[in-house]
């Protein structure tokens, strides 16, 4: 006697992991410990004033402001 054909599960997706928020989870946990390494006060100068402020602050400053300039010129060459 054949085996009847066993009816197909649809998936509702509960069960599957999505690699956006695997990404987002790990890069989320590694913001966190950057921000708690860094919290101590920097003195930078910005051409005349003295600023003070957290290290990782000026470290995330310093990274949108190249991740800007990074736009702008491969704009330009397009």
């Amino acid at each position: 006697m054949a085996d009847a054909p066993r009816p197909r599960r649809t998936s509702t997706g509960r069960g599957k992991v999505n690699p956006r928020w695997v990404v987002g989870g790990v890069l989320l946990v590694l913001a966190v410990i950057f921000i708690l390494e860094n919290r101590d006060p920097v003195g930078i100068r910005l051409i005349i004033p003295l600023v003070v402020m957290p290290q990782w602050a000026a470290l995330t400053l310093t990274l949108v402001i190249g991740f800007v300039l990074g736009l702008l010129v491969s704009r330009r060459r397009r």
